[in-house]
């Protein structure tokens, strides 16, 4: 074991005002004809911890092709600031920038039946200046300083949503939805792109609710959620330095966790009397007892690896009045 020298440590104090970021919104709509609606609008921000001002136009189109059918269209920036760390003087770099992107959407609805409706929307969005590590350095009172971080970071998202509506009718609601997209990201210095760390190349989502007679209700919830992209553990090497064993990795985020699955199941009694309502109910958060993964732990060496599990099965019963 080895003693750390204190000396190099370093600490920094983080003050960040509930005012800095303020922001004002405007919109407009415009009907040149009956069937066409646009919408125009800009967002002003300031962003005090940057000392940065920006405006991000937005536009969107929609045009009613017949009373059961429309196409649909939206355009616009968008920014953000970079987290608080990463300006952070000591570990980061004061001098960022806010990172910016452009959002492009088109997409479809048809309702076949009354209250049914089918959307289709294809979206793109393209992303600059994005908050990148860098070993790059820059000169201060003579000195390379590391700069930490920079705005020379790159990025990319495409995809496609589908949504299916069923509204009340007949005692029934429900929906379901899946999205198909890719997002990948180009590092400071790199010349390769990568997986965006949250990359999720599946998402499904349905929800379904019935009421039963004598006011009981069923309802449920099943999601399916590709696992997010990581970096593989290739081996590992000895560091007599720390005498422990560092891990060796592949290409980044070459590999995937396993999928997120989960049903979730909730039946619910109510009785309703003059000025109030009581209702019961036994909500099962993953009903079928799935495993989801939440990570992988490595034995001392990286030899060996175990999945590290999820919540099981929950079940909750409770009561609720209304007045």
């Amino acid at each position: 074991m080895t003693n750390q020298d204190l000396s190099v440590t370093k600490e920094t104090k983080i003050d960040v005002p509930w005012w800095m970021s303020p922001g004002v919104f405007a919109e407009f709509e415009l009907r040149p004809t009956k069937p066409l609606l646009i919408s125009a609008g800009l967002r002003a921000d300031y962003f005090q911890r940057i000392h940065e001002s920006v405006l991000a136009p937005r536009l969107s189109v929609r045009y009613e092709l017949s009373p059961r059918g429309a196409v649909k269209g939206a355009l616009g920036m968008y920014h953000q600031v970079p987290d608080v760390e990463q300006t952070d003087p000591v570990f980061g770099n004061p001098g960022l920038k806010a990172e910016r992107a452009i959002h492009a959407a088109l997409g479809a609805e048809w309702r076949p039946w009354p209250g049914t409706t089918f959307d289709a929307t294809g979206f793109y969005k393209r992303l600059s200046s994005m908050v990148s590590p860098t070993t790059a350095t820059h000169v201060e009172n003579g000195v390379d300083v590391p700069l930490n971080y920079d705005n020379a970071g790159r990025g990319r998202v495409i995809g496609l949503e589908l949504v299916a509506r069923r509204e009340l009718a007949a005692g029934f609601f429900g929906w379901v939805a899946y999205t198909l997209s890719r997002s990948e990201r180009l590092d400071s210095g790199q010349t390769d792109w990568r997986l965006f760390d949250y990359d999720q190349t599946h998402i499904l989502t349905a929800v379904a609710s019935y009421d039963l007679p004598r006011h009981w209700r069923l309802a449920s919830r099943f999601r399916y959620v590709s696992g997010n992209p990581e970096t593989p553990v290739t081996g590992s090497v000895f560091n007599s330095v720390t005498d422990e064993y560092d891990p060796t990795y592949g290409k980044v985020n070459s590999a995937r966790q396993p999928a997120f699955v989960q049903l979730d199941v909730r039946l619910d009694k109510q009785w309703v009397f003059d000025r109030w309502l009581l209702d019961a109910y036994l909500d099962l958060q993953n009903a079928t007892n799935h495993t989801n993964p939440e990570g992988i732990a490595y034995n001392y060496d990286y030899t060996q690896s175990k999945v590290s599990q999820g919540l099981p099965i929950l079940p909750f019963l409770g009561l609720r009045a209304e007045f």
